[in-house]
């Protein structure tokens, strides 16, 4: 077993990578929005580092896959996170605002794919669930801390000061990546060669794993809907708190939305919190009930912010924005253990799922702002985000037929072993 310190480490690592990996994307949405950059450049701005992301997810998680060095590649894209954003707060140029999301994008992608690979071999498949969830807990309450004092800090000293929040949780990264010993990694464990039985005891086989062929992934039916299902709920999900305080921008006058933005990112991280914690230690609901409860809250959390314009309105819908997106951030990597146990692809196939949940995600707010335009038709684009949400209902209930939801992982195993025998 590893030592505990660099499952401390690794815990830590969540903590502070919480405000790294994705930049300072819900604030740089509104400093735009106040600096009134015109509203289509925003949307390009946001939307170019999901699709950065999108591009990069499925040869990040291939790459992690094969990969021993795992803590340097986290650190190296911790620093060019931290020097993208520094570019995007130092100019209003349209290309190098969406040059600096395009290294952020590219960067984040890789943090996560490190992310879940260093958690998968340090606490193995026995130990995944639960240090996922710890992990989570850890990345939002970094996310709420980071949060408030970057609310603080932009209200009372402007924007540009985000960035030595941004920069203290950089340096909080990289001594948790150091403090993580190389010794205790398990790098066949981090790709998931573990059979479906080692983590019950069994012992494990002396011969050389044998890995699935990338193209096994195509023909993974549960897993290709599951993918498709996070897309659908993150291009519902991905523009709905940038767009919240967008509004209070355009529409109230004095309500401070910098400040409003991290208040909401506040709230939302504390009911994260308790949420990521109950999806990783419950034994009474099986972890797809929990997706399926994450997608049918995001339509009423959009309906909500349709209905009520006031800036307390944000503390509800972010309440469930808690609840949708702590309950996924834990579920999603455990679903694709799930579907691809002893394939030795599971970062791969992780970064597949990542790809289209980034889809979503990255053309979120393209749709939202289009549907804003010059009009300022703030209300619609909720509803139709809400909309958009909700189709990811069949496809994840497509992803739990029981002709491979439970047991694909297995029935790979025993291919790769008849593999070997011959």
């Amino acid at each position: 077993m590893p030592a505990r310190a660099s499952l401390l480490a690794l815990s830590w690592l969540a903590f502070f990578m919480a405000d790294v990996r994705d930049g300072l994307g819900p604030f740089l949405a509104t400093y735009l929005q106040q600096a009134k950059v015109q509203q289509e450049l925003i949307g390009y701005t946001m939307t170019a580092g999901g699709l950065a992301a999108v591009a990069v997810t499925p040869f990040a998680g291939a790459w992690v896959d094969r990969s021993h060095a795992k803590r340097t590649m986290t650190a190296i894209a911790a620093l060019a996170v931290m020097a993208a954003s520094a570019a995007a707060f130092s100019t209003l140029s349209g290309t190098v605002l969406i040059a600096s999301q395009i290294v952020t994008g590219v960067a984040g992608a890789v943090l996560a794919a490190t992310m879940a690979a260093l958690t998968l071999g340090l606490a193995k498949s026995a130990g995944f669930r639960r240090q996922t969830g710890r992990n989570e807990a850890a990345s939002h309450a970094g996310n709420m801390l980071s949060a408030i004092g970057a609310g603080l800090i932009a209200y009372l000293l402007g924007a540009p000061w985000l960035l030595v929040v941004m920069g203290t949780m950089t340096l909080g990264a990289l001594l948790s990546v150091w403090a993580i010993r190389a010794v205790d990694i398990d790098h066949e464990a981090a790709r998931g060669s573990e059979p479906p039985e080692a983590s019950a005891g069994a012992v494990e086989p002396v011969h050389a794993p044998v890995h699935a062929p990338v193209r096994a992934l195509f023909h993974n039916r549960p897993l290709l809907m599951f993918g498709l299902a996070c897309a659908f709920f993150h291009l519902g999900n991905a523009a709905m708190l940038p767009l919240l305080n967008q509004r209070l921008a355009a529409t109230v006058a004095d309500s401070a939305p910098l400040l409003w933005t991290g208040i909401a990112i506040v709230v939302a991280q504390l009911t994260m919190i308790p949420v990521a914690l109950w999806v990783a230690r419950s034994r009474r609901f099986d972890v797809a009930w929990f997706v399926y409860a994450a997608i049918l809250v995001l339509p009423v959390r959009g309906v909500l912010a349709y209905a009520f314009t006031s800036e307390w309105n944000n503390i509800p819908v972010q309440v469930l924005d808690g609840m949708a997106a702590g309950a996924l951030g834990v579920a999603t990597p455990l679903m694709v253990q799930r579907f691809t146990e002893g394939s030795g692809r599971f970062n791969t196939s992780l970064g597949f799922v990542m790809t289209l949940q980034g889809v979503g995600a990255a053309m979120s707010p393209a749709l939202a702002n289009w549907v804003v335009g010059s009009g300022q038709h703030f209300a619609l684009a909720f509803a139709a985000l809400a909309a958009s949400a909700l189709l990811a209902l069949p496809f994840f209930w497509l992803a739990q037929r029981p002709s491979g939801a439970a047991s694909h992982g297995a029935q790979v195993h025993i291919r790769l072993r008849k593999h070997r025998e011959r």
